[in-house]
């Protein structure tokens, strides 16, 4: 369970609530509305100026909501010369995960044909994917994904949506930001508008662009 209540960070978020105890939550709003702010104050990355929160009962900052969350960034830097399975092994022993846990991640994107490839030789959309595998490895309860899809393909961004609806199936919470419509619509079951810091809109995910211009 996530709970935000009334967060506050100076110049960035103005008394956002937000509340998700099943499935999926889509975070829309233009760039610099407060999106990634919010995803990194409940990575635990950032620090609240006032306001509430916690993950399934704990501050973000705690050990025992680390252990409960996986988090993506926006952009994720892994040395160029690493070979794609020496970064995934690297990810398997950072995170405690069993080798079937790693062999699962390589799969889930699609991984296999690149593993001794060098990182520096790896498209945008491949390097998310190895991002996606590395840090969504194991199974942790909550994912936080800063634009997971921005740099997917069709076959990149249908990988992602088949593991997420695995995930929250048995019970796994996702909160990710997005811009484009089918990210949306494929991505997330509810979403929640932001503007200048402040929520101005939420519901469930049928049309939430519905009241922007074409």
């Amino acid at each position: 369970m996530v709970e935000v209540v009334d967060l506050y960070k100076k110049g960035r978020l103005k008394g956002v609530s937000l509340f998700l105890e099943a499935g999926s939550l889509a975070l829309l709003g233009p760039n610099g509305a407060g999106k990634s702010t919010l995803l990194g104050l409940l990575a635990g990355r950032l620090r609240a100026d006032a306001g509430r929160v916690a993950l399934f009962g704990f501050a973000p900052r705690s050990l025992e909501a680390a252990r409960r969350r996986a988090y993506i960034p926006q952009q994720v830097a892994f040395p160029p010369a690493l070979r794609v399975g020496e970064v995934l092994e690297a990810a398997r022993r950072l995170k405690g995960a069993s080798l079937e846990e790693q062999q699962e991640a390589l799969e889930r994107m699609g991984l296999e044909p690149y593993l001794r490839r060098p990182v520096g030789q790896l498209s945008g959309g491949w390097r998310q994917r190895l991002a996606l595998a590395a840090g969504l490895m194991g199974y942790a309860p909550l994912w936080l994904l800063d634009e997971p899809a921005s740099a997917l393909d069709a076959e990149g961004l249908g990988r992602l949506q088949d593991w997420l609806l695995a995930h929250t199936a048995t019970g796994g919470l996702v909160i990710l930001s997005a811009h484009r419509k089918e990210e949306v619509l494929r991505l997330a079951e509810r979403y929640v508008r932001l503007e200048n810091g402040q929520v101005v809109e939420e519901g469930i995910l049928e049309n939430p662009y519905a009241k922007e211009p074409s």
